[in-house]
């Protein structure tokens, strides 16, 4: 039998406190060499200390950091690298407010720094000694042609040396400046006054200011502008207020309308409506977050939700950062609907980059880091990596356990989930107990008639199938999932079409085919809709009619649904995925029934080869396939080598399913039967 549920979970927003991301460069100064810009250098290996946070290792070669800003400013405490010292001493501990333009550190080894300050007061007192020697030989002139008195020649030159020795601190202040001065933060007309004035070419530098006009009127004129601008400025808020409170009232009436609507199980109407909404606002993060998410769950039009959840990742970038709560939560939806799609890679690529931002936001210790790994683990079932499917499901679980208590809903993904990969490696009485758990919580926590309870009865009821057998309590079971995803999602959902199929499977084990391939082709219909023909389910339910059809008596056609089953999950799966193999097995069981027997061990070699690598020896799928694989030498007579791998399933199936389960007695029949023909060929 195909497979059945998982839980995925898809994320709504969080309304934790939010990060933006602040940017920046730590690098030394940009200097200006015989007038051209020579670039600073970013500087790889700087600790950098942020209060409240871990300290951050800038390891890019251009000296790029980031770190979550989860208020509107951060402190920065230290920045150090061994042989290098702030430029800017009082750089920190500072508080800055956060900027969506990056902050800039700027160091320097000590050495380069003195020398650097050296250097610009040597040039700034040359410019002063010029200055005064230019100003002493106007006052010699003056007296020389005597239009000043010998009394203000004396005032005249005890000023001018005043001055001098009151320009010490000028000294000092303007060095200071020039030596801190980071060429590369300025534009290249600021770096060629800057340059002038630091080199005394004060005409220059006047000269070139003037080029910009005189600044008297720019002031003047900018001025003018900003009042006419202020106007304009207070009546587009008084126009963009009122648009916001309409789009508001709107926002408010769709919704209301989609509740509505949604209340009635009328999901294509909810739908237009949450859709109306989301369009009023394409930046609005949380309403593309909520159509994205009634699409995908109500209409399972996978492509459409992308489109939402894309829209909504792009806008939660640019106005909350990367490493923030929201942006992680589309990583994450995007990720399950990757999965869905059955496109591993970018799943577990999207997957991967919710956990990272969630851990760093928050620790382990979080419900969102759980949904990362249980979703993470999902994933790897899907892929036959069960391994790391049990660790990372059983991470999700310990982080529930520890931050919820017993009754907590999540707790029940958590059960559902790691039931079913017992069901997966044949554990049935673990599975059916982890199921019972899910059960019991969801049914407390949102009665009888909660959609996720019908995922749940589907996995019970296939489980059940799997330890006894078709039974009242199995069809009991996948009857209540039908009935409670028919009213919740309408006909046209990829639940509903399971519950079909594993109904379906059922009565064609009761030998009702014609109700089986009802419920089969209702199943092939809703899926090949939803997912086109390549999907891996597509292919569930050409194998289950092909066996149908084998039931019939009718191999040809069997073997034609299943060669179409086996092509699909091949291209969707790879080789080795425990799906092929179930692909395998039904081919070699048609050809065994033909009687091609080189063909049916062929078939069923390659299903073992599979499952064994996928599921070791002790499981109930590796036990089938040496019951069918002693059945195929049985048929040649062969009854040794029958007796062999009857022996083999009979193992397995004692330790997994009970002396008392219909497989295990099923095979003890044959083993004395196959004793009984080897007797008859002694005599």
């Amino acid at each position: 039998m195909k497979r059945h549920f998982l839980f995925f979970v898809f994320l709504s927003m969080s309304f934790v406190a939010l990060a933006q991301t602040q940017q920046g460069f730590v690098k030394t100064k940009g200097r200006m060499v015989n007038g051209k810009l020579v670039p600073g250098q970013g500087l790889k290996g700087t600790m950098i200390s942020v209060q409240g946070r871990s300290a951050i290792l800038v390891n890019q070669a251009n000296g790029s950091f980031s770190f979550p800003v989860t208020s509107d400013q951060f402190r920065l405490d230290s920045v150090k690298k061994k042989g290098y010292q702030l430029v800017d001493m009082e750089a920190c501990p500072r508080t800055y407010k956060y900027s969506s333009n990056p902050l800039y550190i700027v160091m320097e080894t000590p050495e380069q720094q003195l020398q650097d300050q050296l250097v610009a007061e040597r040039k700034i007192r040359r410019n002063l000694q010029k200055q005064l020697q230019e100003k002493e030989d106007e006052i010699e002139d003056l007296k020389a042609n005597q239009q000043i008195t010998d009394e203000e020649y004396r005032q005249a030159l005890q000023k001018l040396y005043q001055d001098q020795e009151n320009n010490e601190q000028l000294i000092k202040d303007m060095a200071k400046r020039y030596s801190e001065l980071d060429y590369d933060q300025l534009d290249e007309f600021y770096r060629q006054v800057s340059y002038y004035i630091e080199n005394g070419e004060l005409v220059k530098a006047d000269s070139l200011l003037k080029t910009r006009g005189d600044i008297t009127v720019q002031v003047a004129d900018i001025k003018l502008r900003g009042q006419a601008l202020q106007d304009e400025r207070s009546q587009l808020e008084k126009a963009e207020a009122l648009q916001q409170a309409d789009i508001e009232e709107a926002a408010r009436r769709c919704y209301s309308y989609f509740e509505t609507f949604k209340a009635q199980h009328l999901n294509d109407t909810a739908a237009y409506f949450i859709e109306l909404r989301a369009s009023l606002d394409t930046t609005n993060v949380d309403w593309q977050m909520d159509a994205g998410k009634f699409i995908q769950d109500y209409i399972a039009d996978y492509d459409k939700a992308l489109g939402y959840f894309y829209l909504g990742l792009r806008h939660s970038q640019q106005q909350y950062g990367e490493k923030n709560g929201k942006t992680a939560t589309f990583y994450n939806n995007i990720g399950v609907v990757y999965c869905w799609m059955e496109d591993y890679g970018k799943a577990m690529e999207y997957q991967n980059n919710a956990l990272a931002i969630w851990e760093s936001l928050f620790g382990m210790n979080s419900s969102d880091v759980a949904t990362a790994y249980n979703n993470i683990g999902n994933l790897h079932i899907w892929q036959s990596n069960f391994e790391m499917a049990s660790e990372c499901l059983n991470t999700a679980l310990n982080i529930r356990e520890t931050i919820f208590e017993e009754s907590h809903p999540d707790l029940a993904i958590s059960y559902q989930n790691i039931g079913y990969l017992h069901d997966v490696l044949g554990d049935y009485n673990k599975a059916l107990e982890f199921y019972g758990k899910a059960l019991s919580i969801n049914e407390t926590a949102y009665g009888k008639d909660y959609p996720g309870l019908a995922n749940t009865y589907n996995n019970i009821g296939v489980a059940l199938y799997h330890q006894k057998g078709v039974c009242d309590t199995v069809l009991e079971c996948l009857k209540n999932a039908l009935s409670i995803q028919a009213a919740s999602y309408g006909e046209n959902h990829p639940d509903v079409a399971t519950s079909y199929n594993n109904l379906g499977y059922m009565y064609a084990e009761k030998g009702d085919y014609k109700t089986a391939l009802e419920y089969f082709n209702k199943s092939l219909g809703i899926r090949k809709q939803l997912f086109g023909e390549n999907h891996t389910v597509v292919a569930g339910c050409y194998n289950n009619i092909g066996m149908v059809y084998s039931y019939q008596g009718d191999q040809d056609k069997a073997i034609e649904y299943y060669n179409m089953d086996l092509s699909i999950c091949k291209s969707a799966l790879g080789e080795n995925n425990s799906e092929v193999a179930v692909s395998y097995n039904s081919i070699g069981l048609a050809y065994y029934r033909k009687g091609d027997y080189p063909k049916a061990l062929e078939f069923y070699n390659k299903a073992l080869s599979i499952r064994v690598s996928a599921f070791g020896e002790n499981h109930p799928d590796v036990a089938w396939s040496y019951h069918n694989i002693g059945s195929v030498y049985r048929g040649m007579k062969e009854y040794g080598t029958a007796l062999e791998y009857y022996q083999k399933a009979l193992t397995i199936w004692e330790e997994t399913l009970g002396p008392d389960h219909q497989n295990t007695q099923m095979v003890k029949d044959k083993i004395s039967e196959v004793k009984a023909k080897m007797k008859e060929s002694e005599k």
